[in-house]
């Protein structure tokens, strides 16, 4: 690029909210500037970016919210084309980014789940829907089940993310951050997250193809809980927060989905 101007400055202010497998990144073209996109996780990323120029416009403008698909490299965000060449520009941009589609609002609404157990087993719900304990305002469910229990895939998917490093476990909401969990992507846009599992106890990697009822872990006793249970949610992602997600399972000999009650036994009669 020749003569762009005779003087450039250029800032960034980057949160990650969920993953360090995405980058930002600028290159100089005839006309100024391409903001581009490097998406290496298995899912979408969706990015808040608000920029600020000077001299320069956005062919998308300022602020918004893009979506970068899975698996892409240098996917174009904007253009920054230069006003007036015999000025200097500056820009920069403050950005959040975090899993999956922000815009999202449809998904597949009349999935049967199977239950997140083996076959022949029968569980305990100890906490459903809008739960009085921990669930209050968030569709999620409990299994009651001893540490080590095989766990489960409720439905096929990609694995986004897999933490089992911990095994400290508390009744304070502060130890939500030592929670062990496997993070699942579904083919509808949305995410399940299978958590408190045992130290060392996830049998899944990120970036591998789960298959429903495939055996992906085993249940534990860690983080923010108040004995051996899995935690169970599907969701949609957004920037900040988790829009949560009511269910049905397939129960029993699996004839039929029901949404789950709390303080009930359910069994799994299926493949």
């Amino acid at each position: 690029m020749k003569n762009l101007t005779p003087l450039f400055y250029c800032f960034f202010s980057i949160i990650a909210c969920a993953q360090e497998n995405f980058n930002l990144y600028y290159e100089e073209t005839e006309n100024g500037f391409s903001v581009l996109a490097d998406n290496d996780e298995y899912s979408p990323v969706s990015a808040d970016i608000t920029f600020r120029l000077e001299n320069l416009k956005s062919s998308q403008g300022n602020n918004k919210i893009f979506v970068v698909p899975a698996r892409t490299k240098k996917h174009k965000i904007t253009n920054l084309d230069v006003v007036d060449r015999s000025k200097r520009v500056k820009f920069g941009f403050e950005t959040s980014f975090n899993f999956g589609n922000h815009d999202l609002k449809t998904y597949d609404t009349n999935f049967d789940y199977y239950l997140p157990f083996e076959k022949g087993s029968t569980f305990w719900l100890s906490q459903g829907y809008n739960g009085a304990t921990s669930h209050k305002n968030e569709n999620a469910l409990d299994f009651k089940m001893p540490v080590g229990t095989k766990i489960y895939a409720a439905r096929d998917g990609v694995v986004i993310d897999v933490e089992d490093s911990y095994s400290k476990r508390c009744t304070d909401p502060e130890c939500a951050k030592h929670n062990n969990y496997i993070l699942i992507y579904h083919n509808d846009g949305t995410f399940a997250e299978y958590a408190h599992l045992k130290k060392g106890g996830a049998r899944v990697h990120r970036g591998d193809q789960i298959k429903i009822g495939q055996f992906i872990g085993y249940s534990g006793d860690v983080g923010w809980a108040t004995g051996p249970h899995l935690h169970f949610i599907v969701f949609l992602q957004r920037i900040k927060d988790r829009v949560t997600l009511e269910t049905k399972f397939l129960t029993g000999n699996g004839s039929k989905s029901i949404s789950l009650i709390e303080k009930e036994e359910y069994t799994r009669n299926y493949k």
